[in-house]
């Protein structure tokens, strides 16, 4: 099915971007953005939405949200620079802390959309046999590529394991998923204290 990322207000989430022009990570904090190392974190690729998304400088991102991945959008015809984009939540105490271990991962970033949908062709090729389950996702640098007559650096981004949902990434009501078949305590397991991978 793919992402359908080619282009043709609210409760304040932490967030965290890819940074293509350094191949890096930035958070929110509350002083300010901060950079970080990305290691691996759970990516819930079961409820990534997808949408018209318009950046302007200094201010919060605006979405057109599709209806569902096979529903998208009509595109925003207002004259501003409206793009495809995604949002996604990364899970991760060990990067973002255990106050706030869930961040969004929302951007229109060419580089960031080509990394994602890339990941998002493998997460589909292996959700089938790992049902109930959500992909724990590595960081292994950017590759650069030329783009129109532009440069961006895309972020490769490897599922290494599959683990139970966290408790912490609760599914919403209205996704349908193979993940819903498994029971729902399944569903909500909490993550293994021992496991200090992400």
């Amino acid at each position: 099915m793919g992402l359908n990322l080619h282009n043709g207000g609210g409760d304040f989430t932490p967030h965290i971007r890819f940074m293509a022009s350094t191949s890096s990570w930035r958070m929110s904090a509350e002083g300010g953005p901060v950079d970080f190392d990305f290691t691996q974190a759970v990516f819930d690729l079961d409820q990534i939405k997808t949408g018209w998304c318009c950046i302007a400088e200094g201010e919060a991102p605006e979405w057109v949200m599709d209806a569902s991945l096979e529903q998208p959008a009509a595109k925003p015809t207002d004259g501003r620079d409206w793009k495809r984009g995604f949002k996604v939540d990364v899970f991760s105490p060990k990067m973002f802390g255990d106050e706030q271990p869930v961040r969004e991962l929302g951007t229109n970033a060419t580089g960031a959309c080509m990394g994602i949908q890339a990941l998002y062709a493998d997460y589909e090729s292996q959700v089938g046999k790992n049902a109930g389950k959500v992909p724990v996702v590595k960081f292994n640098g950017a590759t650069p590529t030329k783009v129109g007559k532009g440069n961006t650096n895309v972020p490769k981004l490897e599922i290494v394991k599959w683990v139970d949902r966290p408790a912490d990434l609760p599914i919403e009501d209205n996704q349908k998923s193979a993940q819903q078949s498994e029971p729902a305590q399944a569903a909500a397991a909490p993550v293994d204290d021992d496991d200090d991978e992400f």
